[in-house]
């Protein structure tokens, strides 16, 4: 049952973090990138990734703004 929530939690971000560079809004962006980190950080298999994960939207909102930095205005 966890690896299906993993799958359902990744799945969502991904397709929160692919609307956001479509549309060009970094909080679709920030929202997208923080279910991925949090999946990504599970699956690593770091024994102390609770430790990390406060980190986690500090990280996610410096992803958004370095993606909408390369991001070119319409």
């Amino acid at each position: 049952m966890l690896w299906l929530s993993l799958l359902l939690l990744s799945v969502i971000g991904f397709l929160l973090f692919a609307h956001g560079l479509k549309t060009k809004s970094q909080l679709f962006l920030l929202f997208g990138s923080i279910p991925l980190l949090v999946t990504v950080l599970y699956l690593s298999g770091i024994e102390s990734w609770l430790i990390i994960l406060p980190l986690v939207p500090a990280m996610s909102l410096l992803i958004s703004h370095l993606v909408m930095k390369n991001v070119k205005p319409a």
